[in-house]
């Protein structure tokens, strides 16, 4: 025997039963989504990733002054395209890490 009259002529109690058959059926779903497995291998990109003087002088903390004068020091590695200064986001990430070391 149910607990609750599902035949109910109030339509507050229709809408909270409907709520609840809702709920019921999401909860559901959550159910079987949790069963099934999910890969969360993280993968290299397939291209390579590059930063622009803004994203790399936020990341060193440093001025973007002074990413220039490192580029032209021969510091840092980059590469220029259309008449930009773009950067290997591994090897800032290395320059961070050996910053870091110190």
């Amino acid at each position: 025997m149910p607990y609750i009259d599902y035949d109910t002529e109030d339509t507050w109690q229709k809408r909270l039963f409907d709520k609840l058959r809702n709920v019921e059926d999401k909860l559901d779903r959550l159910l079987v989504l949790q069963e099934q497995s999910v890969d969360t291998t993280v993968r290299p990109p397939l291209k390579p990733e590059y930063l622009d003087i803004i994203d790399v002088s936020k990341i060193l903390k440093v001025e973007q002054k002074t990413i220039y004068n490192w580029v032209w020091a021969g510091k840092i590695p980059y590469l220029k395209a259309n008449g930009r200064l773009l950067f290997l986001r591994e090897r800032i990430d290395e320059i961070l890490i050996e910053r870091n070391a110190l």
